[in-house]
């Protein structure tokens, strides 16, 4: 085994082992606390993953108050781990889960968690499962249940929490101005509203977010008062607490809270963090900082959550290093080794030439300028109804038909080059990266042996990260970057979106032969070089982009006038476009990289395909598992 093999090796030992001890030190409060992860199953037999911190301290004769978390839209439970891990170490007991048809939750197969409540104006989606099984449980204090939920998880919290009320003690919706039924008037229960300053989603429908605290509903469940003319109803005042009289002649706190953050970045957020631990602890009264007195004092709340994103991290970083560090190994063996085919003369623009600036700035401009259509096809592209392709839903597909519109562009700009330059200039299959051999020709053994080799080098990233999933056991959530190992009932989907990728990276790296990208120097230090400069050629536009967009969003306060954010929920693809960016630096990094060191498309290829396929299918909603 070569030296730099070792050491990669080693770094990812050291990755392996400190993403463990962070990320179960945090969700355990170091030992004093712990995590369990439930399969429950709802009544028409459809499984709910769930996952519940629970405090030592949390017995039978000291019970708990227990908050009860729903992730929002194509998301995963760990986006709620960021307030888990800092209610768990003040005492309270938390269960997050996936609600139906995301992540590790079953498509529901009937209605007993997807109906609409006529009363409440929302399904449960699982919930109502967590529900029923929270309250057998003796160490919890039921008369200190919260309802919690983020974006369409406030919805269906809500709906939960109203079908309960008398039993759930605090609702608290974070980023959904959804208060249930317009016609409902009970809410038997406290409740508290936060919005970001700068959530995207809510500004997208509301010219501020200050405007959204005016709503009629609002302010009639906010003073009880549901017989007022609206223009006579008083305004809500941001962090004061309201009494109502409810229903049923108790009284009930109200209040409402706007935290300096954004709809997505709640998790990466200290102030929108801090706020969700006051609304809950004041109001439950237990697990309060020292010195805060009301919501001015938030500041004051101490946060340990960011060590176990620094945890998820490390955990990404392990699973790649995992995979650079088998693709060395294997390159070091006799089997393997016979991938790495002799380089073949460039057939580029010369660098520096105005064709090689033309070539370039084509390939940095493509993916940026047809994000937009792109995304915007994943219902008709081109004109072509695609729905029937899909088994995921969401945002995933779009990934996709954005990747199909660059691909049709890349294509372009690579038959322009071949014809007006490639083929004069010694441009052929194997020049392209087609080689299978030295000797010339096609060899389907070479093709079968680099799937394979894509096949374990990816399948020892995955058991990095399935045994890290195992030991934490949880996936992986770094702002709306969410990754986990896949459920069996998605196995169809591997295939599908391993085939849907294949245009996007095939043409890619042919478009990008025209400015020379995996010629020349087949080094470590060649390589890395190699990939940095195609990540930001692939990417580069894209983050800027969405730095722009998020600069705007929390320095502004506003997604801007400008259409192009507003219109066709551009605000949530914008967003989308940081975990787009880290998963397609991987894919890219992979696929430069092996095909560099190759001198041949096929082992970079099948690497990124399959890495891109686990990256897209392993979270978020699906829609079906069989056509």
């Amino acid at each position: 085994m070569k030296k730099s093999t070792r050491i990669l090796a080693l770094v990812t030992a050291l990755l392996f082992a400190l993403s463990l001890v962070l990320i179960i030190g945090i969700d355990t409060n170091w030992g004093k606390a712990e995590l369990t992860n439930m399969t429950l199953v709802t009544p028409d037999g459809d499984e709910i993953s769930a996952l519940m911190w629970r405090p030592l301290s949390a017995t039978p004769e000291n019970p708990a108050p227990c908050v009860l978390y729903c992730h929002g839209g194509n998301d995963m439970k760990e986006q709620g781990s960021s307030y888990a891990v800092e209610l768990v170490r003040r005492g309270y007991v938390v269960v997050a889960w996936d609600y139906s048809n995301c992540a590790r939750s079953d498509i529901a197969t009937g209605t007993s968690e997807t109906a609409s409540n006529p009363v409440t104006g929302a399904p449960t989606m699982g919930g109502e499962t967590v529900w029923n099984t929270i309250k057998t449980f003796n160490f919890i204090d039921h008369g200190k249940i919260v309802t919690a939920g983020h974006s369409m998880g406030g919805q269906y919290s809500m709906g939960l929490a109203m079908k309960h009320q008398q039993e759930v003690f605090l609702q608290v919706t974070l980023g959904m101005n959804f208060w249930g039924a317009a016609d409902n008037q009970q809410r038997d229960f406290n409740f508290a509203n936060v919005l970001g300053d700068s959530d995207e989603s809510t500004l997208a429908r509301n010219p501020s977010i200050a405007k959204v605290f005016e709503n009629e509903q609002l302010r009639r469940i906010f003073f009880g008062d549901y017989t007022s003319e609206a223009d006579q109803l008083p305004s809500i005042e941001i962090g004061q607490r309201y009494t109502v009289t409810g229903t049923d002649g108790k009284e009930y706190h109200r209040a409402g809270y706007i935290p300096d953050s954004c709809h997505a970045y709640y998790l990466v957020d200290n102030d929108a963090i801090r706020t969700m631990v006051y609304a809950i602890t004041s109001e439950v009264g237990l697990g309060l900082d020292e010195g805060v007195n009301s919501w001015a004092d938030v500041n004051k709340i101490s946060l340990v959550w960011q060590i176990k994103d620094l945890g998820y991290i490390l955990m990404l970083a392990a699973t790649v290093c995992a995979m650079f560090t088998m693709a060395s190994f294997l390159f070091s063996t006799p089997s393997f080794g016979k991938l790495q085919l002799k380089a073949q003369p460039s057939v580029s623009f010369k660098k520096g030439t105005w064709q090689w600036w033309v070539c370039l700035a084509v390939l940095c401009l493509l993916p940026l300028v047809l994000y937009r259509p792109g995304i915007l096809a994943s219902r008709s592209f081109l004109g072509i109804n695609v729905n029937s392709l899909w088994l995921l839903g969401g945002t995933n597909n779009s990934y996709i038909s954005w990747q199909w519109m660059v691909s049709i562009g890349m294509l372009a700009l690579f038959l322009v080059y071949h014809f007006v330059w490639g083929r004069k200039h010694g441009g052929n299959a194997a020049a392209y990266g087609f080689a299978s051999s030295d000797r010339g020709g096609f060899s389907l053994g070479y093709v079968c042996k680099s799937f394979v080799f894509g096949l374990l080098t990816v399948g020892c990233g995955y058991l990095v990260f399935g045994l890290i999933s195992s030991y934490t056991q949880q996936g992986m959530h770094i702002a709306t970057f969410m990754f986990n190992t896949i459920k069996f009932n998605r196995t169809l989907c591997i295939l599908m979106y391993f085939l849907f990728q294949i245009p996007y990276f095939l043409t890619s790296s042919l478009a990008m032969k025209s400015v020379g990208i995996g010629d020349g120097d087949d080094s470590v230090k060649g390589a890395l070089k190699t990939v940095v400069l195609g990540t930001l050629i692939s990417l580069g536009g894209l983050f800027l982009l969405w730095l722009f967009f998020v600069l705007v969003l929390n320095l502004g306060n506003t997604i801007t006038s400008v259409g192009y954010f507003k219109n066709d929920r551009m605000y949530i693809y914008t967003i989308a476009i940081l975990p787009l960016a880290i998963g397609m630096t991987i894919a890219n990094a992979l696929n430069i990289y092996m095909s560099k060191k190759t001198h041949s498309i096929w082992p970079g290829l099948f690497t990124a395909l399959l890495w891109g396929s686990w990256m897209i299918i392993s979270c978020g909603g699906m829609t079906k598992y069989l056509y």
